[in-house]
Protein backbone atom coordinates (compact mmCIF):
# COMPACT_ATOMS: atom_id res chain seq x y z
CA UNK A 1 0.00 0.00 0.00
CA UNK A 2 2.88 2.34 0.70
CA UNK A 3 4.20 1.73 -2.45
CA UNK A 4 1.19 2.44 -4.41
CA UNK A 5 0.85 5.70 -2.29
CA UNK A 6 4.32 6.55 -3.37
CA UNK A 7 4.03 5.41 -7.13
CA UNK A 8 0.62 7.47 -7.12
CA UNK A 9 2.91 10.32 -5.61
CA UNK A 10 5.19 10.02 -8.50
CA UNK A 11 3.22 9.98 -11.51
CA UNK A 12 1.00 12.77 -10.26
CA UNK A 13 4.53 15.31 -9.53
CA UNK A 14 5.36 13.49 -12.84
CA UNK A 15 1.70 14.77 -14.87
CA UNK A 16 2.13 18.11 -13.07
CA UNK A 17 6.09 18.65 -14.25
CA UNK A 18 4.52 18.09 -18.35
CA UNK A 19 1.93 19.65 -17.86
CA UNK A 20 3.70 22.66 -16.52
CA UNK A 21 6.46 22.08 -19.49
CA UNK A 22 2.97 22.11 -22.15
CA UNK A 23 1.98 25.11 -20.46
CA UNK A 24 5.22 26.99 -21.03
CA UNK A 25 6.26 25.62 -24.78
CA UNK A 26 2.27 26.77 -25.44
CA UNK A 27 3.13 30.26 -24.26
CA UNK A 28 6.59 30.55 -25.94
CA UNK A 29 4.37 29.88 -28.73
CA UNK A 30 2.08 32.45 -28.84
CA UNK A 31 4.51 35.03 -27.40
CA UNK A 32 6.31 34.28 -31.09
CA UNK A 33 2.99 34.10 -32.59
CA UNK A 34 2.44 37.51 -31.34
CA UNK A 35 5.76 38.82 -32.39
CA UNK A 36 5.67 37.71 -35.71
CA UNK A 37 2.27 39.33 -35.98
CA UNK A 38 3.52 42.34 -34.71
CA UNK A 39 6.39 42.48 -36.85
CA UNK A 40 4.04 41.94 -39.61
CA UNK A 41 1.59 44.68 -38.56
CA UNK A 42 5.03 47.07 -38.10
CA UNK A 43 6.35 46.22 -41.12
CA UNK A 44 2.58 47.06 -43.14
CA UNK A 45 2.56 50.33 -41.14
CA UNK A 46 6.06 51.54 -42.32
CA UNK A 47 5.06 50.57 -46.04
CA UNK A 48 1.60 52.37 -45.44
CA UNK A 49 3.31 55.72 -44.04
CA UNK A 50 6.13 55.25 -46.95
CA UNK A 51 3.43 55.60 -49.68
CA UNK A 52 1.36 58.10 -47.60
CA UNK A 53 4.53 60.44 -47.91
CA UNK A 54 5.60 59.67 -51.48
CA UNK A 55 1.55 59.73 -52.24
CA UNK A 56 1.93 63.65 -51.05
CA UNK A 57 4.76 64.51 -52.92
CA UNK A 58 4.67 62.58 -56.57
CA UNK A 59 1.90 64.25 -57.88
CA UNK A 60 3.41 67.74 -57.77
CA UNK A 61 6.58 66.20 -59.43
CA UNK A 62 4.60 64.77 -61.92
CA UNK A 63 2.52 67.72 -62.99
CA UNK A 64 5.80 69.07 -64.50
CA UNK A 65 6.07 66.36 -66.82
CA UNK A 66 3.00 65.66 -67.77
CA UNK A 67 2.07 67.00 -71.32
CA UNK A 68 -0.36 69.93 -71.46
CA UNK A 69 -2.71 67.98 -73.64
CA UNK A 70 -3.09 64.56 -71.84
CA UNK A 71 -3.72 66.75 -69.01
CA UNK A 72 -6.29 68.07 -70.03
CA UNK A 73 -7.90 65.17 -71.74
CA UNK A 74 -8.02 63.48 -68.06
CA UNK A 75 -8.72 66.57 -65.98
CA UNK A 76 -12.23 66.28 -68.61
CA UNK A 77 -12.48 62.87 -68.18
CA UNK A 78 -12.34 62.52 -64.57
CA UNK A 79 -15.44 65.68 -65.06
CA UNK A 80 -17.25 63.53 -66.80
CA UNK A 81 -17.08 60.84 -63.97
CA UNK A 82 -17.61 63.26 -61.57
CA UNK A 83 -14.68 62.28 -59.69
CA UNK A 84 -12.94 65.20 -57.73
CA UNK A 85 -9.22 64.51 -58.24
CA UNK A 86 -6.43 66.50 -59.91
CA UNK A 87 -4.40 64.40 -63.34
CA UNK A 88 -1.28 64.81 -61.21
CA UNK A 89 -3.05 62.29 -58.42
CA UNK A 90 -4.39 60.23 -60.52
CA UNK A 91 -1.01 59.34 -62.40
CA UNK A 92 0.78 59.59 -59.33
CA UNK A 93 -1.35 57.09 -57.30
CA UNK A 94 -1.08 54.70 -60.36
CA UNK A 95 2.29 55.61 -60.84
CA UNK A 96 2.98 54.41 -57.04
CA UNK A 97 0.52 51.57 -56.73
CA UNK A 98 1.81 50.16 -60.03
CA UNK A 99 5.57 50.40 -59.07
CA UNK A 100 4.51 48.88 -55.64
CA UNK A 101 2.24 45.56 -56.94
CA UNK A 102 4.88 44.96 -59.89
CA UNK A 103 7.90 44.37 -57.29
CA UNK A 104 5.41 42.43 -54.83
CA UNK A 105 4.38 40.59 -58.38
CA UNK A 106 8.45 39.87 -58.64
CA UNK A 107 8.75 38.68 -55.20
CA UNK A 108 6.43 35.97 -55.18
CA UNK A 109 7.71 34.97 -58.70
CA UNK A 110 11.41 34.40 -56.78
CA UNK A 111 9.77 32.55 -53.90
CA UNK A 112 7.99 30.13 -56.11
CA UNK A 113 11.43 29.82 -58.22
CA UNK A 114 9.48 30.69 -61.48
CA UNK A 115 11.38 30.52 -64.73
CA UNK A 116 12.65 33.87 -66.52
CA UNK A 117 10.25 33.99 -68.94
CA UNK A 118 7.15 33.68 -66.57
CA UNK A 119 8.65 36.45 -63.85
CA UNK A 120 9.15 38.70 -67.18
CA UNK A 121 5.45 37.70 -68.19
CA UNK A 122 4.01 38.56 -64.86
CA UNK A 123 5.94 42.09 -64.01
CA UNK A 124 4.70 43.20 -67.53
CA UNK A 125 1.35 41.62 -67.12
CA UNK A 126 1.03 42.94 -63.36
CA UNK A 127 2.26 46.72 -64.42
CA UNK A 128 -0.16 46.97 -67.66
CA UNK A 129 -3.14 46.02 -65.84
CA UNK A 130 -2.82 48.48 -63.08
CA UNK A 131 -2.19 51.64 -65.43
CA UNK A 132 -5.88 50.16 -67.13
CA UNK A 133 -7.51 49.88 -64.14
CA UNK A 134 -7.83 53.43 -63.33
CA UNK A 135 -9.06 54.22 -67.21
CA UNK A 136 -11.67 51.21 -66.75
CA UNK A 137 -12.72 52.62 -63.94
CA UNK A 138 -13.32 56.30 -65.27
CA UNK A 139 -14.65 54.66 -68.37
CA UNK A 140 -17.28 52.54 -66.03
CA UNK A 141 -18.29 56.07 -63.97
CA UNK A 142 -18.77 57.74 -67.13
CA UNK A 143 -20.93 55.43 -68.53
CA UNK A 144 -22.83 54.95 -65.36
CA UNK A 145 -23.09 58.81 -64.78
CA UNK A 146 -23.92 59.45 -68.58
CA UNK A 147 -27.22 56.19 -68.53
CA UNK A 148 -28.17 58.00 -65.56
CA UNK A 149 -29.29 60.88 -67.47
CA UNK A 150 -30.61 59.99 -69.99
CA UNK A 151 -32.73 57.82 -68.08
CA UNK A 152 -34.13 60.76 -66.03
CA UNK A 153 -33.77 63.35 -68.63
CA UNK A 154 -37.62 62.86 -70.08
CA UNK A 155 -39.05 63.04 -66.45
CA UNK A 156 -36.79 66.25 -66.08
CA UNK A 157 -38.15 68.08 -69.00
CA UNK A 158 -40.90 66.98 -69.03
CA UNK A 159 -41.44 68.49 -65.00
CA UNK A 160 -40.05 71.49 -66.24
CA UNK A 161 -42.23 71.98 -69.58
CA UNK A 162 -45.46 71.76 -66.67
CA UNK A 163 -43.66 73.57 -64.20
CA UNK A 164 -43.44 76.90 -67.05
CA UNK A 165 -47.01 76.34 -68.24
CA UNK A 166 -48.31 76.86 -64.35
CA UNK A 167 -46.52 80.16 -64.98
CA UNK A 168 -42.92 79.38 -63.25
CA UNK A 169 -40.17 81.76 -63.99
CA UNK A 170 -36.99 79.23 -65.97
CA UNK A 171 -34.98 79.71 -62.57
CA UNK A 172 -37.93 78.64 -60.46
CA UNK A 173 -38.96 75.41 -63.01
CA UNK A 174 -35.71 74.58 -63.30
CA UNK A 175 -34.89 74.82 -59.83
CA UNK A 176 -38.51 72.73 -58.70
CA UNK A 177 -37.11 69.93 -61.03
CA UNK A 178 -33.76 69.26 -59.58
CA UNK A 179 -34.84 66.92 -57.47
CA UNK A 180 -32.35 64.14 -55.55
CA UNK A 181 -33.96 60.85 -56.96
CA UNK A 182 -32.80 62.18 -60.58
CA UNK A 183 -29.43 61.60 -59.50
CA UNK A 184 -26.31 63.57 -61.01
CA UNK A 185 -28.59 65.39 -63.61
CA UNK A 186 -30.47 66.90 -60.46
CA UNK A 187 -26.96 68.36 -59.29
CA UNK A 188 -26.36 69.80 -63.17
CA UNK A 189 -29.40 71.33 -62.94
CA UNK A 190 -29.12 73.18 -59.92
CA UNK A 191 -25.98 74.90 -61.39
CA UNK A 192 -27.52 75.59 -64.34
CA UNK A 193 -29.75 77.51 -62.41
CA UNK A 194 -27.50 79.25 -59.62
CA UNK A 195 -25.77 80.52 -63.11
CA UNK A 196 -28.63 82.12 -64.42
CA UNK A 197 -28.74 83.99 -60.91
CA UNK A 198 -25.18 85.30 -61.62
CA UNK A 199 -26.55 86.88 -64.95
CA UNK A 200 -24.96 84.09 -67.41
CA UNK A 201 -27.90 83.44 -70.27
CA UNK A 202 -29.69 79.97 -70.15
CA UNK A 203 -28.43 78.97 -72.90
CA UNK A 204 -25.02 79.36 -71.95
CA UNK A 205 -25.87 77.45 -68.64
CA UNK A 206 -27.52 74.85 -70.30
CA UNK A 207 -24.51 74.25 -72.42
CA UNK A 208 -22.05 74.01 -69.60
CA UNK A 209 -24.16 71.04 -68.72
CA UNK A 210 -22.22 68.69 -71.66
CA UNK A 211 -18.87 70.34 -70.67
CA UNK A 212 -19.49 67.85 -67.26
CA UNK A 213 -21.76 64.49 -68.53
CA UNK A 214 -20.88 62.98 -71.69
CA UNK A 215 -24.20 62.07 -73.13
CA UNK A 216 -25.01 62.15 -76.80
CA UNK A 217 -28.48 62.17 -75.88
CA UNK A 218 -28.37 65.41 -73.17
CA UNK A 219 -26.04 67.45 -75.94
CA UNK A 220 -28.35 66.68 -78.46
CA UNK A 221 -31.55 67.67 -76.34
CA UNK A 222 -29.76 70.98 -75.41
CA UNK A 223 -28.99 71.77 -78.73
CA UNK A 224 -32.98 71.35 -79.81
CA UNK A 225 -33.82 73.49 -76.99
CA UNK A 226 -31.49 76.47 -77.38
CA UNK A 227 -33.02 76.50 -81.23
CA UNK A 228 -36.29 76.40 -79.80
CA UNK A 229 -35.50 79.22 -77.75
CA UNK A 230 -33.56 80.91 -80.57
CA UNK A 231 -36.35 80.25 -83.27
CA UNK A 232 -39.01 81.83 -81.35
CA UNK A 233 -40.94 78.69 -80.29
CA UNK A 234 -43.05 77.58 -77.54
CA UNK A 235 -39.96 76.56 -74.84
CA UNK A 236 -42.97 74.59 -72.77
CA UNK A 237 -44.28 72.95 -76.00
CA UNK A 238 -40.46 71.75 -76.91
CA UNK A 239 -39.62 70.39 -73.83
CA UNK A 240 -42.76 67.91 -74.10
CA UNK A 241 -41.79 66.96 -77.74
CA UNK A 242 -38.18 66.21 -76.97
CA UNK A 243 -39.47 64.36 -73.78
CA UNK A 244 -41.64 62.16 -75.52
CA UNK A 245 -39.05 61.77 -78.43
CA UNK A 246 -36.69 60.00 -75.61
CA UNK A 247 -39.03 57.88 -74.14
CA UNK A 248 -39.78 56.29 -77.40
CA UNK A 249 -36.10 56.01 -78.52
CA UNK A 250 -35.35 54.67 -74.97
CA UNK A 251 -38.46 52.03 -75.01
CA UNK A 252 -36.84 51.03 -78.36
CA UNK A 253 -33.75 50.71 -77.04
CA UNK A 254 -35.26 47.92 -74.11
CA UNK A 255 -36.69 46.55 -76.66
CA UNK A 256 -33.50 45.56 -79.30
CA UNK A 257 -31.71 45.15 -75.70
CA UNK A 258 -34.68 42.04 -75.27
CA UNK A 259 -34.00 41.01 -78.72
CA UNK A 260 -30.30 40.54 -78.65
CA UNK A 261 -30.69 38.50 -75.58
CA UNK A 262 -30.56 34.90 -77.61
CA UNK A 263 -27.06 36.37 -79.38
CA UNK A 264 -25.77 37.45 -75.96
CA UNK A 265 -26.70 33.54 -74.47
CA UNK A 266 -25.65 31.83 -77.44
CA UNK A 267 -21.86 33.51 -76.59
CA UNK A 268 -22.36 32.72 -72.84
CA UNK A 269 -22.87 29.09 -73.84
CA UNK A 270 -20.05 29.09 -76.49
CA UNK A 271 -17.60 30.49 -73.62
CA UNK A 272 -18.91 29.18 -70.61
CA UNK A 273 -19.67 25.25 -71.92
CA UNK A 274 -18.18 24.96 -75.55
CA UNK A 275 -15.31 26.32 -75.44
CA UNK A 276 -14.16 24.74 -71.69
CA UNK A 277 -15.73 21.56 -72.79
CA UNK A 278 -13.70 21.25 -76.55
CA UNK A 279 -10.72 22.37 -74.34
CA UNK A 280 -10.55 19.69 -72.18
CA UNK A 281 -11.35 16.71 -74.05
CA UNK A 282 -8.32 17.60 -76.85
CA UNK A 283 -6.73 17.77 -73.43
CA UNK A 284 -7.38 14.25 -72.58
CA UNK A 285 -6.78 13.02 -76.42
CA UNK A 286 -3.39 14.62 -76.38
CA UNK A 287 -2.44 13.12 -72.47
CA UNK A 288 -3.82 9.62 -73.18
CA UNK A 289 -1.37 9.40 -76.80
CA UNK A 290 1.31 11.26 -75.29
CA UNK A 291 1.41 8.22 -72.16
CA UNK A 292 0.84 5.39 -74.94
CA UNK A 293 3.59 6.71 -77.06
CA UNK A 294 6.00 7.00 -74.17
CA UNK A 295 5.18 3.27 -73.21
CA UNK A 296 5.93 2.39 -77.15
CA UNK A 297 9.36 2.12 -78.46
CA UNK A 298 8.44 4.11 -81.52
CA UNK A 299 11.23 3.66 -82.98
CA UNK A 300 11.71 0.04 -83.18
CA UNK A 301 7.92 0.09 -84.59
CA UNK A 302 9.56 2.26 -87.67
CA UNK A 303 12.07 -0.04 -88.06
CA UNK A 304 9.26 -2.99 -88.18
CA UNK A 305 6.54 -1.37 -89.84
CA UNK A 306 6.91 -1.08 -93.81
CA UNK A 307 7.30 2.02 -95.26
CA UNK A 308 4.26 2.04 -97.24
CA UNK A 309 2.40 1.55 -94.06
CA UNK A 310 1.10 4.37 -91.31
CA UNK A 311 4.24 5.64 -89.22
CA UNK A 312 4.14 6.71 -85.61
CA UNK A 313 6.04 9.40 -84.08
CA UNK A 314 5.91 11.08 -80.94
CA UNK A 315 3.25 14.22 -80.62
CA UNK A 316 4.81 17.39 -81.44
CA UNK A 317 3.00 18.96 -78.40
CA UNK A 318 3.09 17.92 -74.41
CA UNK A 319 0.11 18.21 -72.22
CA UNK A 320 1.12 20.89 -70.36
CA UNK A 321 1.34 23.38 -73.34
CA UNK A 322 -1.51 22.22 -74.63
CA UNK A 323 -3.18 22.96 -70.78
CA UNK A 324 -1.12 26.32 -71.14
CA UNK A 325 -2.53 27.40 -74.93
CA UNK A 326 -6.27 26.27 -73.51
CA UNK A 327 -6.09 28.68 -70.52
CA UNK A 328 -4.59 31.84 -72.81
CA UNK A 329 -6.97 31.14 -75.14
CA UNK A 330 -10.14 31.14 -72.72
CA UNK A 331 -8.56 34.29 -71.22
CA UNK A 332 -8.37 36.45 -74.02
CA UNK A 333 -12.14 34.40 -75.53
CA UNK A 334 -13.65 35.61 -72.40
CA UNK A 335 -12.02 39.03 -72.20
CA UNK A 336 -13.34 40.11 -76.11
CA UNK A 337 -16.54 38.04 -75.63
CA UNK A 338 -17.33 40.63 -72.32
CA UNK A 339 -17.28 43.47 -74.88
CA UNK A 340 -18.56 42.04 -77.39
CA UNK A 341 -21.89 41.58 -75.25
CA UNK A 342 -21.76 45.13 -73.99
CA UNK A 343 -21.72 46.46 -77.84
CA UNK A 344 -25.13 44.01 -78.04
CA UNK A 345 -26.92 45.26 -74.93
CA UNK A 346 -26.39 48.93 -75.39
CA UNK A 347 -24.14 49.63 -77.92
CA UNK A 348 -20.88 50.48 -76.37
CA UNK A 349 -18.15 48.44 -75.42
CA UNK A 350 -17.01 49.50 -72.41
CA UNK A 351 -20.69 48.27 -70.65
CA UNK A 352 -19.44 44.84 -70.91
CA UNK A 353 -16.32 45.99 -68.37
CA UNK A 354 -17.79 45.09 -65.30
CA UNK A 355 -18.21 41.02 -66.80
CA UNK A 356 -14.87 40.82 -67.85
CA UNK A 357 -13.73 39.28 -64.51
CA UNK A 358 -16.13 36.38 -64.94
CA UNK A 359 -16.22 36.36 -68.46
CA UNK A 360 -11.97 35.34 -68.10
CA UNK A 361 -11.91 33.51 -64.92
CA UNK A 362 -15.12 31.65 -65.08
CA UNK A 363 -14.40 29.14 -68.28
CA UNK A 364 -10.97 28.71 -66.77
CA UNK A 365 -12.66 27.57 -63.37
CA UNK A 366 -15.26 25.40 -66.09
CA UNK A 367 -12.44 24.17 -67.65
CA UNK A 368 -10.52 22.57 -64.75
CA UNK A 369 -13.35 21.12 -63.27
CA UNK A 370 -13.99 19.46 -66.45
CA UNK A 371 -10.32 18.12 -66.87
CA UNK A 372 -10.23 17.00 -63.37
CA UNK A 373 -13.76 15.41 -64.25
CA UNK A 374 -12.40 13.30 -67.46
CA UNK A 375 -8.99 12.69 -65.43
CA UNK A 376 -11.19 10.90 -63.22
CA UNK A 377 -12.66 9.01 -65.99
CA UNK A 378 -9.97 8.25 -67.86
CA UNK A 379 -7.63 7.00 -65.00
CA UNK A 380 -9.85 4.03 -64.61
CA UNK A 381 -9.80 3.02 -68.27
CA UNK A 382 -6.04 3.63 -69.11
CA UNK A 383 -2.84 3.26 -66.84
CA UNK A 384 -2.02 7.68 -67.07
Amino acid sequence: MEEQGNTGKRMTSVGFALSTVVASVVKLVMNAVNIILMAILLFFRIISRTIRKIMVYVPHLIGRFIPKNIEVSIDQYLTYAGVEMTPEEVIGMTLVYSSVLTMVAYLITIIFTASVFVTWMVIIITFISIWMLPYIALSILVNRRAESVEETLPDVLNMVSQNMIAGMTSYNALWSAARTEFGPLAEEIQGVARSTLTGIPLTDAMLGMTNHIKSDKLSRSIRLIIQGMISGGDLPDVLQGISKDMRKEYNLKKQMASETNAHALFIWFAIFVGAPLLFSVSLQFVTIFSTLLSKLNVQDMKEATPAAMISLNQLSITPEFYQFYAIAILFISGFFAAFLIGILKTGKPVSGTPSVPMMTLGPIAVFLAMKYVLDSFFSSLFIM
